[in-house]
């Protein structure tokens, strides 16, 4: 006895059940064959291999960095925004399923009749599940491909949850109304959670555009006037007084690292305070890295 329940908690493991996979795993290995060739051609300017301004160097390196970030940041953001509109909707087709189940529908009949309603992006998946109870897939199988395919945490748990109440028996309509009990329990957390954190993530923001403007502040005036002030003396002494020499494009340089170092670090901050997630953030640090990009071309 002790032995079948062992088998059964290893069964039903998470770690197991849910192998870790890497769905954006394409788009990362396309994106990298520009972000590469740009990095080259930045780096073959900088050896003067190629007859370049060096600010085409910077320009190919930001476009390189922008690339790499792009097209995975906004992939990722589609799909969170697919999984969360899917798991808006799930608790009503539990909640259906608990309640076909309990009027004496079997779990295979009430899908198949869910599957004829509109939930959405849900409905996609209700379908795929509905074929595959027709192929002869089992109703648990059909339950752990949905999760796998969405990749959520919380119906992950709830998946789980409901097999093993299917192999235990018992009230099954009562199983499927947990379940949605549940789901809805967790998104209620998550949506309190990104509405409070949401006020962090917006400081973060107004904070790299004041850091914007202070460089843009502090270029136009005391650097500004500094550097008339050297192209005046040029290295003679003022009042027995000498001025250093600044390279104008050095600064000018380092300006820009700050501001894509920013841009970056603000953006993936204000990410995983939103959602609690690094990869969320991605999108944020594209946005800003090209905005910031735009304006210190233009104004610097």
């Amino acid at each position: 006895m002790i032995g079948k329940n062992v088998m059964k908690r290893r069964r039903y493991n998470v770690k197991r059940v849910y192998k870790q996979g890497r769905q954006d795993l394409p788009v990362i290995l396309i994106s990298a064959f520009p972000s590469v060739a740009f990095c080259v051609i930045a780096i073959m300017i900088f050896l003067g291999k190629l007859d370049f301004p060096l600010d085409n160097a910077v320009d190919f390196i930001l476009i390189a960095i922008l690339s790499s970030l792009g097209p995975i940041g906004f992939y990722n953001y589609y799909h969170l925004r697919r999984k969360r509109k899917i798991e808006e909707k799930l608790p009503d087709f539990l909640r259906e399923i608990g309640s076909s189940t309990a009027s004496g529908m079997t779990v295979f009949d009430a899908i198949k009749a869910a599957s004829k309603r509109d939930y959405g992006p849900l409905s996609k998946e209700i379908k795929v599940m509905n074929a595959q109870l027709s192929w002869g897939i089992s109703i648990k199988e059909a339950l752990i491909n949905f999760s796998k395919r969405l990749k959520s945490p919380p119906v992950e748990r709830a998946v789980l949850t409901i097999n093993q109440a299917l192999d235990m028996g018992g009230n099954t309509s009562d199983t499927f109304y947990a379940a949605a009990r549940e789901i809805e329990q967790i998104k209620l957390i998550e949506q309190q959670r990104r509405s409070e954190m949401g006020m962090y993530s917006i400081v973060i923001l107004i904070s790299f555009f004041v850091f914007l403007a202070v460089i843009l502040i502090i270029n136009q005036t005391i650097f500004a006037e500094f550097f008339k002030l050297q192209k005046e003396v040029a290295g003679a002494g003022v009042g027995g007084l000498s001025l250093g020499y600044i390279d104008r494009n050095t600064l000018r340089y380092a300006f820009f690292s700050f501001t894509f170092v920013q841009s970056v670090g603000a953006g993936l901050l204000s990410g995983f305070m939103m959602d609690g997630r690094i990869s969320s953030g991605v999108r944020y640090s594209f946005i800003l890295l090209l905005t910031s990009f735009i304006i210190l071309r233009f104004l610097m």
